[in-house]
């Protein structure tokens, strides 16, 4: 508390009173959640076997480190520190201007935030321990019990939270370890991105929740950008880290993809991608007006991300990728206008670009082709095709 939360009132007090305060002790009898973060190992076992934390460190061919925790939780989470502050967890350093920003291969506060996460939401019912499993290029945090309240791995970034043991995340709190409910899977992902590295995954199942936090290669420019403009007072959320590192690898995001990155519905996607394309923010620019619109990085942010060459080669889209994204347009939204098909292009409005169009359009919608054409100009309008619509069963069988 001294370290997180120097400001707290429940400094000033006895130690009866610091543990009745934080949740630890009610009605003068100790609480589980007492218990879980003060609790002797001897008493742990007895009491509550369920209770342990495994920590495996391990190469491809030897394991390195296998060690198991069942003493309280404030020690175990300092013993997880002091192990992500020493040789299994190097650092590299990259320049900005004229300053040395040290790069761990896992940040201490998303081990930290991780693990507290793991512990807190956990099914003390369930047999099974807390694993972390460490290796060079990940950190897999395996949580017993699956997760509560209608989250999944898909809408976690949004979702309410939910608690599981409710005494045990407000002590967390009212010790200075989380800021408030809710915002320990932006701690996780914020820093994560902030440092050019892969986006963390969840994965949910019945009987258990799963953390991959990556490491292995890094975006060094992503991390320099990032700290440049933080350095220059300018913050960066969530949305903006998610929609950068999703454009590092994708030439454009429209709504259909940016809902499922964000995990929002698609009118909120679409007023997020917009608000990142104002001048004010400066961070993408905006193809087309329709529901085919497309969202590009602007040419500033572009070359910091790609290089100087990076924003002409995002303007200059290789022919060969159109069928791709009309297969994957119609996929989406289930049709495309010619209209919406030359803006998903970048092709414009000449009279060139709609005879273009028009060629690509009936190439792909004869006998044999992925698309189906409906009605007749101005009202054409194509969907997939039965031929494309029976082709992934006719490959699994």
């Amino acid at each position: 508390m001294q370290r997180f939360k120097p400001q707290s009132e429940l400094l000033n007090v006895g130690d009866v009173e610091l543990l009745v305060g934080i949740g630890a002790v009610r009605a003068g009898r100790v609480t589980r959640a007492g218990l879980l973060l003060f609790g002797s190992q001897t008493l742990l076992a007895e009491v509550c076997p369920q209770h342990q934390v495994h920590y495996a460190f391990h190469t491809e061919l030897d394991v390195l480190r296998n060690d198991s925790y069942r003493e309280g939780l404030l020690n175990i989470l300092e013993r997880i520190e002091q192990t992500f502050t020493g040789p299994a967890n190097p650092e590299r350093e990259v320049s900005v201007g004229l300053f040395k920003m040290r790069i761990p291969a896992f940040s201490v506060e998303v081990v930290r935030e991780a693990l507290l996460n793991a512990v807190t939401h956990r099914d003390y019912s369930d047999p099974g321990e807390v694993l972390l499993r460490h290796t060079a290029c990940e950190l897999v945090i395996t949580s017993p019990g699956g997760f509560l309240g209608g989250i999944t791995a898909r809408n976690i970034l949004r979702h309410e939270p939910v608690a599981r043991n409710r005494t045990l995340a407000e002590a967390f709190e009212k010790l200075g370890l989380v800021e408030r409910a809710g915002m320990g899977r932006r701690r996780i992902f914020i820093p994560t991105l902030s440092l050019g590295k892969r986006m963390p995954e969840y994965q949910g199942e019945t009987d258990r929740v799963i953390l991959r936090i990556f490491d292995g290669t890094f975006d060094e420019r992503m991390a320099r950008l990032v700290a440049k403009w933080r350095g220059e007072g300018r913050e960066i959320d969530l949305d903006a880290l998610l929609v950068l590192s999703y454009l590092t690898e994708h030439a454009f995001v429209d709504v259909v993809s940016g809902a499922k990155l964000l995990q929002v519905a698609r009118n909120d996607a679409r007023g997020i991608l917009d608000q990142l394309s104002q001048p004010q923010t400066g961070i993408l620019e905006r193809k087309g007006q329709t529901r085919a619109a497309t969202y590009h990085l602007s040419r500033a942010v572009a070359e910091d991300l790609l290089g100087k060459g990076g924003y002409t080669r995002l303007k200059g889209v290789d022919p060969i990728r159109y069928r791709e994204w009309v297969r994957e347009f119609v996929a989406d939204h289930g049709s495309i206008t010619p209209q919406e098909c030359r803006e998903l292009l970048g092709l414009g409005e000449s009279k060139s670009a709609r005879v273009e169009v028009s060629r690509y359009l009936r190439r792909w919608s004869a006998p044999g082709g992925f698309l189906r054409r409906e009605g007749v100009p101005p009202k054409v309008r194509y969907f997939t095709s039965e031929t494309e619509q029976i082709r992934p069963n006719e490959e699994n069988s």
